[in-house]
């Protein structure tokens, strides 16, 4: 029968009687809470500003941030006893209640009373936090089907983590992945038992993939942006060409507006205020630190402040509405799907971060988010009935979400509708909570549009993303077949024969693709890779509008290079996904990863120079140290990253990529980086409490990995297509890529100014004057010494002198900066760009960070566009083997000498070498076309101060006074010495995949005190080695010596010093010399960076088996330059108290006393401040009479 209908009174007068004696129930008794209380630990000096939590300034979060509060239950637990309710008349009339009408009313959870504990900031309720599970799996083989008229892909997998055999079963459009035997793909969804085969003996588990239930995802090792895919749809080419080639050059004043009323909400956001006053100081200070973009589009700050101004009229009625602890009756939610009557209010209760970057391997996605944020929204239905419309349903709900902040256009379109969803996704795996919806907020109608996250559109977004990733995959099994190939397998343009096409076709729409950011991108792909020839398409005329001026051999070149870059870029993927594919200790066993971190609390940054652009501001915006957990292990100095290496900073496995950033300082138990993003252990340890059952969290541990930059291949893409885009440098392209003979003026017109010719010799004027003739390009081919260096800033000082404006740059930092000391007398501006972690102290009075901050428009341009010399490194590819043999190898100097020989300038008088040491190099390199500038440079010697050392040091060890190896390598008359280490022995060893050598850096140590005892300066001595983790070794036993020089090859040129010590590692009885040692142009990098005396040091017996040291050895030999150590030559000498030190040293190793630094396996850590362990108790005591008082009454 139809339910009885009640009038609104009756209805009044049920609920007040209903709820009257409810309240008038006895108080509870106390029962015990349903789940523990967690342990808080004692407040303490916050080690990073907080951020406001609630909207109502407070500061949330205790002081010490490491743990959380634990999640309230629903209800607050009360006790009733029976004989207080009448049950007869509560129950009277039951079975005419509307249950389907009342269920809202009164079985959801009402408003959570004052009394009730509140949430902790990142724990979630268990309704909210159940996900279905993710299961990562390899294709073993697919097979298409036709069930009952429908297709099918069946595919055969095994689990990665159980290595058990599955079947899954793709429907409807999910069919349109491309799936292949070996694919990685992932499953989200529940697994059901069925028969595995015929016999049915077999119990596997399958999952089907359809457009109602689960979801799949292949490829999730590419992580693809939220952003690139929400603009696919009508497209799928246009993102990934945007990902391949990225141009920075697109700036325009409605994008700086937008990022600029972006950053004033979020810090508005973080604080919780939204006065005038404070929103007008954000401004200000956003257009201050934006001056940089401001000059790009030659606008003011005043006007900046103006347009952002009229774009931020209304954050302060957008917080007045939105920003509470419950909805307020104005603040409504845009529901574009409501149905009649149904309307939603919202309210951002608590804010959790502001560009908070997330990686999911999971859904293969990635997203940097505006805000993340707790929204309590109400949906209110009053359509259902009369008594709804005066009384209408609430639902009321809470749960996290992503806040995209729009300052473009003022309405929803798809694709911030899609990118929304897709955050969702990404927040609901972060944050281990269901995200039914995201928010968009449009600055310019100041609505708030609420975005669920509907099913049927985020499969339609993963099936597209499939789609993506299936295109960039065939990028790599591209670049692999590249990699192995032989030499015929390459025609005569050194391509591959057949290769699968990495594109989507075009969509050949003239009105879309006409105004598309990647129409010459996309048009020179299409031209040089795809080799389409198009004459009748809709975009034809634009086709050949934009490549009809490319030849075949120059679109030949462009495909050629373009995939030799892939190739380098291949690494890069492999590596990337190690973060989350392997384990921290796995990794660190390679040498990629340091595990088991924690922050150190006690750590507190030095002053340095501050970054002041709003650019450079996002490098290095917090400077953390971490240690290790625990003691044991390998040292921090074992492994592939150094000083300057890129990094992420996780929580495994939960929390990956929290935070971007640089090594800036390198210890045997201790790491310091620079980071993107603060790390808030409170608040870390919030989010990971309940994703962990409630466990205890003392301490977070993190992993840091070395992270690799795929940006620089973009950017490296980008330079390559500029040459060969329309309108573009023609020139160039002619010079560079056909080899077009460069022009000249005849150089009797030319003359160089008496100050600077003074100083140079006739070679070096002769370069100077051809740099100055050329219209194009000029080319010095400069031998070791022969003053390179000297040459480039007389030639800087011409240029400036003619009113040119000139560009420096070189592959690493140490050149540039090199150069840019032989300009400190200079009388004209320098302008030194790149990261000011990377630049030499001595050199960054020469970057804008160094200089006045500028607070007009105009004195940034006077500090940017005045300076005629702008100074910055340019990127470089490591040159994987497979791209080498490409043609990768061949420089752009090689390319141009090797045509056109009339424009280069040889360099032959070297002012560097003594006659010694430049005879290695003319020998085995130069064919004696080397020559010494004068004879007072041939006879250099490196003279020892105080040769007495050597008497001291020899009285207090076990050598043999005169006729030690340490007095044969300080006298004077040996210049250039090879140390046989064979008879010592000194073995390599391996750490990870890298290579060391304990005993050689011992003897590299002890060779250098030595040299100090005797008085050279440090700043006179450099160490070389090969191999960074030998430099990583030498520079902690060397760690007081901080003015001597340790370099790579690589680093060192442009470099000289009156002692160099090369260390060469490799020793064993396998002969095994690996790549390095090969590589001539290195090897003789480091044999000619020595003014006075050079000192190898190494193993005869195995380096011998490389051709170009054998022509070495067979030198040495004849000039009877080998000294032969004796048996434990490390352990004759003992350089303890041979010289103060900042600190005490500790042994090399145990069981003898050379007095250098331990190489310790490891640093016990702590967050705490560590303990001055080798204290005595007097030194304690010193100074401190009421300690020393307090001591002595106890003994």
């Amino acid at each position: 029968m139809p339910p009885v209908s009640r009038t609104e009174v009756e209805e009044a007068n049920f609920l007040d009687s209903l709820f009257s004696e409810l309240d008038s129930a006895p108080a509870p008794l106390p029962l015990p809470s349903s789940s523990p209380t967690r342990r808080r630990a004692p407040a303490a000096k916050p080690r990073t500003p907080l951020r406001a939590s609630k909207f109502n300034g407070s500061v949330h979060g205790a002081q010490f941030k490491v743990t959380a509060s634990v999640p309230s239950p629903k209800r607050p637990h009360q006790v009733y006893v029976a004989e207080d309710v009448d049950f007869d008349a509560l129950m009277d009339g039951v079975e005419d209640w509307d249950w389907d009408d009342m269920n809202s009313d009164l079985l959801t959870p009402r408003k959570s009373s004052p009394a009730k504990p509140k949430r902790a900031r990142y724990s979630v309720s268990e309704e909210r936090s159940k996900r279905n599970p993710a299961t990562r799996c390899i294709v073993r083989g697919v097979e298409d089907r036709f069930t009952s008229g429908r297709f099918e892909k069946v595919l055969s997998v095994i689990t990665v983590q159980s290595t058990d055999s599955r079947v899954i079963s793709l429907r409807d459009d999910w069919t349109r992945a491309e799936v292949r035997v070996g694919d990685i793909v992932n499953v989200i969804g529940e697994w059901t038992a069925s028969s595995g085969n015929s016999r049915g003996d077999v119990q596997a588990l399958t999952i089907t993939v359809c457009s109602k239930h689960n979801l799949f995802i292949h490829h999730p090792d590419v992580l693809l942006t939220a952003t690139s895919l929400s603009n696919a749809s009508q497209c799928l080419r246009k993102p990934l060409l945007s990902n391949m080639v990225r141009s920075g050059s697109d700036v325009t004043p409605s994008l700086i507006w937008g990022n600029m009323l972006h950053e004033v909400m979020q810090n508005c956001l973080s604080v919780s205020r939204w006065d005038d006053r404070f929103i007008e100081k954000q401004i200000a200070e956003v257009a201050q630190r934006g001056l940089g973009e401001l000059l790009r589009i030659n606008m003011g700050i005043d006007q900046a402040i103006i347009e952002v101004k009229s774009r931020a009229k209304g954050l302060k009625v957008f917080a007045e509405k939105y920003m509470a602890s419950t909805p307020k009756p104005e603040a409504f939610l845009t529901n574009t799907r409501a149905g009649r009557g149904e309307t939603s209010l919202l309210a951002i209760s608590k804010l959790y971060d502001v560009e908070e970057d997330i990686w999911s391997p999971t859904y293969g996605l990635k997203g940097k988010i505006d805000a993340s944020v707790e929204a309590v929204v109400h949906d209110v239905d009053d359509s259902s009935t009369p008594f709804a419309r005066t009384a209408p349903q609430v639902k009321k709900h809470s749960s996290p979400m992503p806040f995209e902040i729009k300052t473009g256009r003022a309405v929803a379109g798809m694709e911030h509708r899609a990118q929304t969803m897709l955050y969702t996704l990404l927040m609901a795996e972060r944050y281990g909570a269901d995200v039914p919806s995201g928010l968009l907020y449009y600055t310019q109608s100041e609505e708030v549009v609420r975005v669920p996250a509907a099913r049927n559109e985020i499969r339609a977004l993963l099936v597209l993303r499939n789609e993506m990733a299936g295109y960039m995959m065939r990028r790599l099994r591209t670049t692999a077949l590249l990699s192995g190939l032989d030499d015929e397998d390459y025609d005569e343009r050194g391509m591959v024969r057949e290769v699968e096409p990495f594109l989507p076709p075009t969509i050949d729409d003239r009105r879309i693709c006409g105004k598309c950011y990647v129409l010459d991108t996309c048009m020179l792909y299409r031209k040089a890779v795809e080799e389409v020839d198009d004459c009748n398409s809709e975009i034809s005329d634009i086709y050949d509008l934009k490549t009809g001026h490319l030849t075949r051999e120059q679109a030949a070149f462009f495909k050629q290079w373009e995939a030799l870059i892939s190739l380098e870029e291949k690494d890069l993927v492999r590596f990337r996904k190690e973060l989350w594919t392997m384990s921290a200790d796995d990794r660190e066993e390679k040498g990629k990863c340091f595990g088991r971190m924690l922050v150190d609390a006690s750590y507190r940054p030095p002053p340095s120079i501050k970054p002041t652009t709003q650019k450079e501001s996002k490098i290095h915006r917090w400077t953390y140290r971490f240690v290790k957990a625990d003691s044991g292990g390998a040292s921090l100095l074992s492994g592939h990253m150094s000083v300057g290496d890129a990094v992420t900073v996780s929580v495994e496995p939960e929390l990956l990529a929290l935070a971007r950033g640089f090594i800036t300082e390198l210890e045997p138990g201790a790491v310091v980086i620079g980071l993107d993003h603060e790390l808030d252990e409170g608040l870390i340890a919030d989010r990971l409490w309940h994703r962990r059952g409630g466990a205890f969290l003392d301490q977070v541990v993190f992993r840091i990995d070395k992270d690799e930059l795929f940006g620089g291949m973009a950017r490296i893409r980008d330079n390559l297509a500029q040459l060969f885009y329309a309108g573009g440098d023609s020139r160039r392209l002619e010079l560079v890529v056909d080899l077009a003979k460069p022009r000249f003026e005849d150089d009797r017109t030319v003359t160089i100014s008496a100050g600077v010719s003074s100083q140079l010799n006739e070679d070096q004027r002769r370069a100077v004057k051809k740099v100055l003739c050329a219209h194009d390009y000029a080319l010095i081919l400069g031998m070791p010494g022969t003053g390179k260096t000297t040459v480039i800033a007389a030639i800087i000082k011409e240029l400036v002198k003619d009113g040119k404006t000139v560009l420096l740059s070189s592959y690493t930092h140490s050149a540039v900066d090199t150069i840019l000391s032989k300009l400190d007398d200079a009388d004209f501006g320098i302008l030194r760009l790149g990261n000011l972690d990377k630049i030499h102290p001595a050199i960054q009075k020469y970057t804008l960070a160094a200089r006045p901050l500028a607070k007009t428009i105009e004195q940034l341009e006077q500090q940017v566009m005045s300076p005629p010399v702008v100074a910055t490194t340019c990127l470089s590819i490591d040159q994987n083997k497979a791209a080498r043999k490409g043609g990768l190898e061949v420089s752009l100097f090689r390319r141009l000498s090797d045509a056109h020989p009339e424009a280069v300038v040889d360099l032959t008088h070297q002012y560097r070498m003594n006659s010694d040491i430049m005879l290695l190099s003319n020998k085995l390199i130069y064919s004696d076309r080397l020559k010494c500038g004068s004879e007072k440079v041939a006879k250099r010697t490196l003279s020892l101060p105080k040769e007495k050392f050597l008497g001291f040091l020899h009285a207090k060890s076990k050598c043999q006074g005169s006729g030690c190896w340490l007095d044969k390598l300080m006298s004077e008359s040996c210049k250039a010495v090879f140390v046989d280490t064979d008879r010592v022995p000194a073995r390599d060893s391996r750490v990870g995949d890298l290579v060391e050598n304990k005993v050689e850096a011992e003897l590299v140590y002890q060779v250098t005190e030595c040299l100090l005892g005797c008085g050279v300066k440090q700043d006179q001595i450099g160490v070389i080695s090969l191999y960074r983790q030998q430099l990583k070794l030498l520079s902690y036993l060397l760690q007081d010596r901080k003015e001597l020089e340790m370099l790579t090859a690589d680093r060192s040129q442009g470099r000289d010093k009156d002692c160099i010590i090369i260390s060469m590692v490799r020793s064993n009885d396998d002969g095994s010399i690996g790549e390095l040692v090969k590589d001539w142009r290195r090897m003789n990098v480091s044999f000619t960076r020595a003014r006075s005396k050079l000192i190898i040091i190494g193993s005869r017996k195995t380096l011998q088996g490389a051709p170009l040291l054998a022509e070495f050895f067979e030198l040495m030999d004849k000039q009877n330059w080998i000294l032969t150590l004796p048996p434990d030559a490390h352990l004759m000498h003992d350089f303890t108290g041979a010289m103060p030190k900042k600190r005490s040293a500790e042994e090399m190793a145990s069981g003898h006393s050379s007095g250098s630094p331990k190489v310790k396996e490891n640093e016990k850590g702590s967050a705490k401040r560590s303990k001055n362990v080798g204290a005595t108790e007097e030194s304690i005591l010193k100074g401190r009479p009421l300690l020393r008082d307090v001591v002595n009454a106890h003994k």
